[in-house]
């Protein structure tokens, strides 16, 4: 009598986890769709203003190119500079930012 119900339990079980397997199926397809149609909505919608940003980098990179031609002194200061600047900060954040003196011990 045990036998009997311990089988129709086990085959209870099996019957309701397969009956959730379905359900969970069902809603990780629906969701994996959602989700690729948002993705593809928020690409379409950003796709026009990624090209029109590609498109303006493209002419201020001519403009620079075209300043650096016309004054290539101009340019090699600037840059001297720049690096004058960022080796200064540099060394300062360096110095600042001194650990402890640490004894051989320690």
């Amino acid at each position: 009598m045990s036998f009997n119900s311990s089988s129709e339990d086990v085959s209870a079980l099996r019957d309701e986890v397969a009956r959730l397997t379905k359900i969970v199926s069902s809603q990780s397809a629906r969701a994996y769709s959602d989700t690729r149609d948002k993705a593809a909505e928020a690409y379409d919608a950003a796709a026009p203003y990624a090209k029109k940003a590609v498109a303006q980098v493209k002419a201020e990179s001519r403009a620079v190119a075209d300043v650096a031609r016309e004054h290539p002194t101009g340019i090699a200061g600037v840059v001297v500079l720049a690096t004058a600047i960022g080796v200064a900060v540099g060394y300062i954040l360096g110095s600042s930012s001194e650990p402890e003196p640490r004894s051989w011990w320690r």
